[in-house]
């Protein structure tokens, strides 16, 4: 941990807010990657962005559909790959394509675990879109249609046993469509479920023989959700253009980062651009790009101090934490007693705030504190 970079995080970010600007840019590292998700879930930031030199174009709303004549990439086509993530995901959500299908076009393993990561909805995002009942309804229907199906088949047999001339005839007849009612009725299922798409036939063979009256307490896994909802598994651009994705950064989960998708009418993935991607070439580049939030013309982050300093490190027990959020000081610690002030704690669980701290009853090495 550098508490020199942080100390210089600190008073950029406060002469940005003092200079009013609506954007800036901090090293991308995980301690400061903490700090700014931090201070967006206290309400000082209104986005914490991952790109690279270039701000992304995601943090600038919704502007003139791009003809890609201009572009936020710092060097042209630099760095751009028919084959990196953003064009396997690109091809997940237009085409449905699923893994064998990218890795068939010539992507790589962590293009396609990218894709496949972010290209579906989630099993909450189906189940709210109501597929659980539709995979009810679809157990319910296929479990009618081969009772019917049974049914034909009893039926069948019962004519051509009448036309049999002698015991062979009828013993060859009961040797094709089966011996017993419990045979045909596996017959008849087998031939049914081998005209379901693979998925769909699974998910019936897995839950197929429960009672009907049971169905209602089953709790279908994502994969039977995805089994019933098809195409409509995978998000939309729209959505993603919209919320954008959340990504793994240094063990954190950092949610709604910009992605750029090539517009339908090019299908050029060498126009894609990448913003919120980590990987081995990139790393050294990628930086933070933090959204300042004003009311009444007035920042909401006015003032960002150090407390514990690279020559003299403090740590305070939960006990000590408790008595500076109730106003009181602790050694050299001074109370916290601003309106809105909140002070960043790392503990062993994380950067946590004071509060977070006292309620859990965690210490820690105070880094800043923020008003």
């Amino acid at each position: 941990m550098s508490l020199v970079n942080l100390a210089h995080v600190c008073s950029h970010l406060q002469n940005a807010s003092l200079a009013r600007l609506g954007l800036t840019s901090i090293p991308y590292t995980k301690l400061h990657l903490s700090l700014a998700l931090l201070l967006q879930k206290q309400g000082f930031l209104s986005q914490v962005k991952l790109a690279g030199p270039s701000p992304p174009a995601s943090c600038f709303g919704q502007g003139p559909r791009d003809d890609h004549s201009t572009t936020n990439h710092p060097h042209g086509a630099a760095g751009r790959n028919q084959h990196s993530a953003e064009a396997a995901l690109a091809l997940a959500i237009r085409k449905g394509l699923d893994r064998e299908g990218l890795l068939g076009a010539g992507f790589g393993e962590e293009a396609v675990d990218f894709a496949q990561e972010h290209a579906y909805r989630s099993r909450e995002q189906l189940e709210a879109q109501g597929w659980h009942r539709l995979a009810i309804q679809f157990i319910q229907n296929s479990q009618a249609e081969i009772d019917r199906l049974v049914e034909e088949t009893e039926d069948e047999l019962q004519l051509r046993r009448e036309r049999c001339a002698d015991e062979d005839e009828e013993q060859a007849l009961m040797n094709e469509m089966g011996s017993s009612p419990s045979e045909r009725r596996e017959n008849v299922a087998q031939d049914f479920l081998a005209n379901l798409p693979r998925e769909r036939s699974e998910l019936f063979q897995r839950y197929g023989s429960i009672p009907e009256e049971s169905l209602q307490d089953i709790t279908f896994t994502w994969e039977d959700l995805k089994a019933i909802a098809g195409l409509n598994a995978f998000m939309t651009e729209r959505e993603i253009r919209q919320n954008g994705i959340t990504i793994n950064a240094m063990g954190l989960d950092v949610p709604n980062q910009g992605i750029t998708l090539p517009q339908t009418r090019f299908h050029d993935p060498d126009m894609l651009e990448a913003e919120g991607v980590v990987t081995q070439a990139n790393r050294a580049s990628r930086r933070l790009w933090l959204g300042l939030k004003y009311y009444q013309s007035m920042p909401v982050l006015s003032n960002a101090k150090m407390i514990s300093k690279p020559t003299k490190r403090i740590w305070l027990s939960s006990r000590d934490l408790s008595k500076v959020v109730r106003g009181n000081q602790a050694g050299e610690v001074k109370p916290m007693t601003r309106i809105g002030e909140i002070m960043a704690i790392s503990t062993d669980k994380g950067i946590m705030e004071a509060r977070e701290c006292v309620e859990r009853r965690i210490g820690g090495q105070p880094l800043c504190r923020v008003w």
